[in-house]
């Protein structure tokens, strides 16, 4: 065989197995993309290990707030919501003029602000201690990079707010994809 076949033959085989290579990469990717039925707006934390500075407010707040800080804490999900006096993450409890109960902003890869609408929470509550809780555990759910949904999960924004106060099977899987 000629030197010259010996360098074509070679150089098929590189290429074949560059080929092979790229296609079980594109496997492998396509694999683990976001599941079709993730739920995710990428505008939460980096990690699913939150901080928050303490929050102080009367027992009829308080309670149902560190409810829904247990209420993430005890799914099979990565999410480890703490408070911590350095911190930067704060959550604050005030009437607003707006419609909404809750409200998550992102300020950095590792710091959120989450406000409650006592305004709205107290007009519309049957069960103010669930419906805290419930808001409290929504918008921790967008520091988990959650987005809002239309099925069984507490990220669905026609949710009863009365009786819905965990993170739901859905909830925990997109956590669980997430990170």
């Amino acid at each position: 065989m000629a030197l010259s076949d010996l360098r074509a033959r070679n150089a098929k085989r590189k290429a074949s197995r560059l080929l092979a290579a790229t296609l079980a990469g594109i496997v492998c990717v396509s694999i683990s993309a976001t599941p079709a039925s993730a739920h995710w707006n990428g505008t939460g934390q980096l990690i699913a290990r939150i901080g928050l500075y303490p929050y102080n407010y009367n027992d009829t707040w308080q309670k149902p707030m560190n409810k829904a800080l247990a209420n993430w804490n005890a799914t099979s999900s990565p999410a480890d919501i703490y408070k911590n006096r350095n911190s930067g993450s704060t959550i604050t409890v005030k009437s607003y003029r707006n419609t909404w109960y809750g409200h998550y902003t992102r300020c950095g890869d590792s710091c959120l602000y989450i406000k409650l609408n006592s305004r709205t929470i107290n007009r519309d509550a049957s069960n103010f201690s669930n419906y805290v809780t419930g808001v409290f555990v929504h918008e921790l759910g967008h520091a988990l990079n959650l987005a809002h949904n239309s099925t069984t999960s507490i990220m669905n924004h026609s949710r009863n707010r009365d009786t819905m106060t965990k993170p739901q099977s859905h909830d925990v899987s997109d956590v669980n994809a997430y990170y």
